[in-house]
């Protein structure tokens, strides 16, 4: 019973979040990897005169697009991803991923349920890639030595801080920025 009432929760809060970003105030999207690092949006709207649906709900893999009453279906794998509310996403796989950070390389957040005790839970897993049109992978010391093979320097540092998967996403308060970011900055100098 429990896991049907938590099912139905889920599913709530899914219808929710998608009315959200359904009358979000602004949105836009961005079609390419260029286009999202020159801030070019398309099919850019804040509600009033059209509308975008991300379709994330059942996992879709179209986004419909409605501009002074045309409609138009895209395929998620045609674009880069999209804004909303001054909020940078990116499509992989037909899963969206919150852009966090894009100096020297890109990380990303994105939900996931995982079991938890009496039902599942929200948790945020990070992902990164070493350039904006780069695939995207979980953000572990393993992925960073594959990725970043030639800069050793970078490696040794990684291994020398971060202990464990979970401290990759420290941060650092004073620089305001994640330490792994920092890491990364000190071995292009």
């Amino acid at each position: 019973m429990k896991t049907i009432k938590l099912f139905f929760t889920a599913i709530a809060f899914i219808v929710i979040a998608q009315t959200g970003m359904a009358k979000a105030n602004k949105m836009g999207i961005y079609l390419t990897s260029e286009d999202y690092v020159n801030h070019k949006l398309s099919y850019e709207t804040d509600g009033k005169d059209g509308k975008i649906r991300l379709n994330e709900m059942f996992g879709s893999g179209n986004v419909v697009v409605v501009e002074h009453g045309v409609r138009q279906v895209l395929s998620k794998k045609q674009i880069f991803g999209y804004r909303l509310d001054n909020e940078d996403y990116r499509y992989y796989n037909d899963v969206p991923y919150r852009i966090i950070d894009t100096q020297g390389f890109v990380i990303y957040s994105s939900p996931k349920l995982v079991p938890a005790g009496k039902g599942p839970k929200s948790t945020l897993f990070y992902f990164f890639s070493a350039k904006p049109e780069a695939g995207i992978k979980q953000l572990t010391m393993d992925n960073l030595q594959e990725v970043f093979s030639a800069n050793t320097k970078f490696l040794y540092s990684v291994a020398s801080l971060f202990k464990s998967d979970s401290e990759l996403t420290a941060f650092d308060p004073n620089l305001k920025t994640y330490k792994i970011k920092y890491l990364y900055e000190q071995t292009l100098k």
